[in-house]
């Protein structure tokens, strides 16, 4: 079964579409393949500042190897210097068991 790292964006400090358009055209594509990921999603929690971005993995091992790698941590400063620290995120991975 898949695992995703999903990372949730809040940007209400910044121009969501300025944001959203980065985010579509440069961050998202990047980010995939520095990670090395199957895939890569991303949207917004409706009526809201949540910005979602989910990335798939093979296996939990390397999904929980990306949250310690110097490709994330790079990633991460890049972020933070183009959002000047205004975007808060959290990182979660969720580990699929069973599927119908």
């Amino acid at each position: 079964m898949s695992v995703y790292l999903i990372i949730k964006s809040e940007t209400s400090l910044v121009d969501n579409k300025q944001f959203d358009d980065w985010y579509s055209h440069e961050h998202l594509k990047e980010a995939k393949e520095d990670f090395g990921a199957i895939s890569a999603k991303r949207g917004w929690i409706t009526n809201s500042d949540l910005h979602v971005a989910i990335y798939e993995f093979q296996n939990i091992k390397i999904a929980q190897k990306i949250l310690k790698s110097k490709k994330l941590k790079l990633l991460i400063e890049k972020f933070d210097n183009k959002w000047d620290n205004k975007v808060n995120r959290t990182r979660e991975i969720v580990d699929i068991i069973q599927e119908y």
